[in-house]
C-alpha cells in the first residue's frame, strides 16, 4: 500500500514535467513556423501559428511579446502598401490590403479611413470621366464644376487637376480665338473690277459667297477700286480690297465682317484685347519682359520677380506670338558634370655615405677632453615614389564659375603698432592663406554637345616661416600655375601634364684638413644627397547633364505680319501668279466663283474648274475613315502619284477648326523611297484651320509611282455633324524643273456622329 502510494506520488510530477516539456517544444516549433510564414508574405497564417504558440505556452511571455511585435509590423506594412496603392490609383489592391488589416484587427481606424478613401477615389474617378464626357458634348461649365468639387475634396488628385487644366487651356484658346469666316475655307473666287465703287465690289462678293459685310459710318462711300485676281480665297480678296484703302476688318461671326477705317481711334474702339499671365519656370522675368517689349512693342506689361510672373495685355494675335517667343526662351539652364582627377607624383632619392665624426669636444670633470657623442658610420640610400590622388566630381551650370580647393587655410598673423603716451597699442590681425590645389572652372555648353572650359589651376606648397622685427609672421609659398581654355566634346577626357618641380640638395661634412685630401679624404667625409621631383597631372572630363534643345524651324521662325499689324498666319498670296493658278484650285475641290465687273455693271458667272487634267499630272487622293465619334482621334492620309520624277511638294490643307483639331502631322513614305533622305516641315494653325507642309528629297533623282505623302491625326470635337478636309494648295517640285498639273485632293467628307469616342 505504501509502495503504491509512493509510486503515485512520484509519477504525477514526472508526467506534469513531461507535459510541460512537450508543450514548450510544440510552442517553439509553432513560433518558428510562424516566422517562416511571415518571411514568405503569408501574414495571416504566420500570425495564426504564433498565436497558437502563445496559447500553448501561456506562462512564457516571450511568445506573446513576439506575437504582438509581429502583428504590429504586419499591420504597418499592409497599411503602408495600401496607402501607396491609393496614391497610385490602384484602388482594388488598396481595398484588399485594408480588408486584410481589418481581419487582423477589426477596429483599426486607419484601415476604416482607408476604405472610405478608396470609395471616395472611385467616386472621384467617375466624376472625372463624366466631366470629360460633358466637355466633349460642349458642357464646359458643368465639367469644370464637377472637377472643382472633386479637387475641393481631394486637392492632390492629379487626374482631376490635369483634366481641369486641359479644359481650361482649351477654353482659353477658344476665348482668345477670333471668329473665322467659315465660307472662305471652301470657296476660292476670281475678281475683275475696273474703277468700281468699294461697296459695289463687296455687294458682289456678298451675293456670290453668302457673307455679310457691315460698314462703319466713317467709311467713305466714294472709295473706288480696281482689282484683277484669279482663283484666290475670299480672305485674300478681302485683304486686297481693305489694306490698300487704309481699311480694316473685324470678324463678328461665321458669316459677318465689319469694315472700319484703320485709324488709331477706330482700332482702339474695335480691336479686342486679352490679358495673359505667364508663370516662367526658368527664364529671367526681366529679360523676358525686355524681349517681349522689343519684339512685339507691347506697352501693357507687369512683372512679379518673387514668383517669376509676367502679365501682358494685347490682341489675341500678339498673345499667340508672345506664347511662341516665351516657349523658345523658357528653358532650364544647361548643366554639366565635370569629372576631375588630380594626381601628384612625388619621386624622392636620398643617399648618405661616410663617417659621421663629432663636430665638438668637451672637458669632463677630470679635465679630459673628448667628444660628447661617439662617431658613426653612415651607409644609407633611399628611393621612393608616392601618388596623391584626388577625384572630385562637380556639377556646374552654364557660364557659372566653380571653385575647388584641396589643401589648408594657413593663418597669417600681422601686428599693427599704434603709438601711445603710456605704452604702444599692438593690434593683431589674422588673415588666412589658401595653400594646396586650387582650381577655378567656368564651362560654356554649346548646343552641338561641345563644352568650352576656362580653367585656372594653381598648386601651392607652404615653405618656411619668416618673422619680421615687429613679430609679424609670414610664410614662403611655392606655386605652380596653369591657365587655359579647352574645347571638349561630351565625355571626352583631356590631360594636362608637365607642372614639374625638381629639387636637388647635396651636403658634405668633413674633418678639417683630412677631409680635403684627394681620394683619401672620402674616408674622413660624410656626404648627403637629397633629390625630390614632383609632377602635377590633371585629367578633366565633361559630361553634359542637360542642354538647351535646338528649336525646330516651326518654332524658331514665326510669321509676325507687318509693322502696322501683327499676324500669326502667313498670307496665302505669297507665291508667283503661275503657282497660285496651278495650285489654288483642284478638280473636285469645290466651286470657284468668278465675278467680272466694269465701272458700271456687275456680272456673276458660274463656277469653272481652274486646273485641267494632262498626261503629266500630280494626283492626290484621300484615305481615312468616313465616320468618327465625338472626341475620337483618327488619321487621314494624303496619297500622291506622279508619272514624272517628283523631288517634293508644298501642300496646304484646310479643315474646320470648330469641328476638328490637329493632333500631329507626320511624313509619308513615298518620297523616302530608295532610302532617300528628305526634309519635312509642317505647321498647323488652329485659329484659321490650316496645315502647311513641305517635303523635299535630298537625292538628285525624284520619286515615281504612288504612295503616302503625309498623314494628319485629328481629334473630332463634341459637336456632331458633317465636316470635311481638303487640299487648298498643292505645288509639286519636278526633278529638273518643269510644269505638272494637279488632279484630285477634293473634299473628304467626314461624319461626326454617335456616342463620344475614346479620347487620348
Amino acid at each position: 500500500m505504501i509502495a503504491r502510494f509512493a509510486q503515485k506520488r512520484f509519477v504525477a510530477p514526472f508526467v506534469a514535467a513531461l507535459f510541460l516539456t512537450l508543450a514548450g517544444c510544440s510552442a517553439e516549433r509553432l513560433a518558428r513556423e510562424g516566422r517562416e510564414l511571415l518571411e514568405q508574405g503569408r501574414v495571416e497564417e504566420g500570425l495564426g501559428k504564433m498565436r497558437d504558440a502563445a496559447i500553448n505556452e501561456p506562462r512564457d511571455f516571450a511568445y506573446r511579446t513576439a506575437l504582438i511585435a509581429q502583428r504590429e509590423r504586419a499591420l504597418f506594412e499592409l497599411l503602408t502598401a495600401a496607402d501607396n496603392d491609393v496614391a497610385s490609383g490602384r484602388d482594388g489592391h488598396a481595398e484588399d490590403a485594408y480588408r486584410r488589416v481589418l481581419a487582423l484587427e477589426s477596429g483599426n481606424p486607419r484601415a476604416r479611413a482607408g476604405l472610405d478613401s478608396v470609395a471616395r477615389l472611385r467616386r472621384h474617378r467617375a466624376d472625372v470621366q463624366f466631366a470629360v464626357t460633358a466637355e466633349a458634348k460642349g458642357q464646359v461649365e458643368l465639367a469644370l464644376d464637377l472637377l472643382n468639387k472633386v479637387l475641393a475634396e481631394n486637392p492632390e488628385y492629379r487626374e482631376a487637376r490635369d483634366t481641369r487644366r486641359e479644359i481650361q487651356t482649351r477654353r482659353f484658346k477658344q476665348i482668345i480665338a477670333t471668329p473665322q469666316l467659315r465660307a472662305r475655307y471652301t470657296m476660292p473666287i476670281s475678281l475683275e473690277f475696273r474703277d468700281a465703287g468699294l461697296r459695289q465690289v463687296f455687294d458682289a462678293l456678298s451675293k456670290n459667297s453668302g457673307l455679310n459685310f457691315i460698314f462703319d459710318k466713317e467709311v467713305r462711300p466714294d472709295i473706288r477700286v480696281s482689282i484683277s485676281v484669279k482663283d484666290v480665297l475670299i480672305e485674300n480678296a478681302v485683304a486686297l480690297l481693305l489694306e490698300p484703302n487704309q481699311l480694316a476688318g473685324k470678324v463678328l461671326n461665321e458669316n459677318t465682317l465689319l469694315i472700319y477705317p484703320a485709324t488709331a481711334a477706330k482700332v482702339r474702339e474695335y480691336q479686342d484685347l486679352v490679358i495673359r499671365s505667364f508663370y516662367l519656370e526658368n527664364a529671367d522675368v526681366k529679360q523676358t519682359q525686355s524681349m517681349i517689349k522689343t519684339m512685339l512693342k507691347i506697352k501693357d506689361t507687369f512683372i512679379d520677380e518673387k514668383i517669376n510672373l509676367l502679365v501682358i495685355r494685347d490682341t489675341p494675335e500678339v498673345i499667340r506670338l508672345a506664347e511662341s517667343l516665351i516657349s523658345v526662351q523658357d528653358h532650364a539652364e544647361p548643366e554639366v558634370v565635370l569629372e576631375i582627377e588630380v594626381l601628384e607624383i612625388l619621386r624622392s632619392r636620398l643617399s648618405q655615405l661616410g663617417v659621421g665624426f663629432p663636430d665638438q669636444w668637451q672637458l669632463n670633470s677630470r679635465g679630459v677632453m673628448g667628444p660628447p657623442i661617439p662617431g658613426s658610420l653612415n651607409l644609407k640610400s633611399e628611393v621612393g615614389a608616392s601618388n596623391l590622388l584626388s577625384n572630385p566630381r562637380i556639377r556646374v551650370r552654364n557660364r557659372e564659375k566653380a571653385k575647388i580647393l584641396i589643401g589648408n587655410r594657413i593663418p597669417v598673423i600681422s601686428s599693427v603698432v599704434t603709438p601711445n603716451v603710456s605704452s604702444p597699442v599692438i593690434t593683431d590681425t589674422i588673415q588666412y592663406l589658401d595653400v594646396g590645389l586650387k582650381l577655378d572652372i567656368e564651362p560654356n555648353i554649346h548646343m552641338d554637345g561641345g563644352v568650352m572650359i576656362k580653367m585656372n589651376l594653381e598648386v601651392s606648397t607652404l615653405g618656411d616661416a619668416v618673422t619680421s622685427k615687429n613679430g609679424t609672421v609670414a610664410f614662403r609659398v611655392g606655386t605652380r600655375n596653369a591657365a587655359t581654355v579647352l574645347q571638349l566634346k561630351d565625355g571626352e577626357t583631356q590631360t594636362l601634364m608637365g607642372l614639374i618641380q625638381d629639387d636637388d640638395i647635396e651636403r658634405a661634412a668633413r674633418l678639417p684638413g683630412l677631409g680635403d685630401i684627394p681620394v683619401l679624404g672620402k674616408l674622413f667625409s660624410n656626404t648627403r644627397s637629397d633629390g625630390q621631383k614632383t609632377e602635377i597631372v590633371l585629367a578633366i572630363t565633361p559630361r553634359i547633364v542637360r542642354n538647351v534643345p535646338r528649336p525646330s524651324m516651326e518654332v524658331a521662325t514665326l510669321w509676325s505680319g507687318t509693322e502696322a499689324a501683327y499676324r500669326t498666319a502667313a498670307p496665302l498670296l505669297n507665291r508667283a501668279a503661275e503657282a497660285v493658278t496651278v495650285a489654288a484650285r483642284l478638280p473636285g475641290a469645290g466651286a470657284a466663283a468668278t465675278v467680272l465687273a466694269s465701272s458700271a455693271t456687275t456680272t456673276a458667272a458660274t463656277a469653272t474648274t481652274a486646273a485641267t487634267a494632262s498626261a503629266e499630272a500630280f494626283g492626290l487622293a484621300w484615305k481615312g475613315p468616313a465616320q468618327v465619334k465625338p472626341g475620337e482621334q483618327f488619321t487621314v492620309t494624303l496619297e500622291g502619284s506622279s508619272n514624272l520624277e517628283l523631288n517634293g511638294a508644298d501642300l496646304q490643307l484646310l479643315f474646320d477648326p470648330a469641328a476638328l483639331s490637329v493632333v500631329s502631322v507626320t511624313e509619308g513614305e513615298w518620297l523616302r523611297s530608295d532610302n532617300a533622305q528628305t526634309t519635312f516641315s509642317q505647321r498647323a494653325d488652329a485659329s484659321t484651320g490650316r496645315v502647311y507642309a513641305g517635303i523635299r528629297r535630298a537625292a538628285a533623282s525624284g520619286a515615281r509611282g504612288a504612295g503616302a505623302l503625309l498623314a494628319v491625326t485629328f481629334r473630332a470635337s463634341g459637336n456632331q455633324g458633317q465636316t470635311q478636309v481638303h487640299v487648298a494648295t498643292a505645288v509639286p517640285a519636278v526633278a529638273g524643273g518643269g510644269f505638272m498639273a494637279v488632279k484630285g485632293g477634293g473634299p473628304m467628307q467626314i461624319q461626326v456622329t454617335g456616342a463620344p469616342g475614346k479620347t487620348q
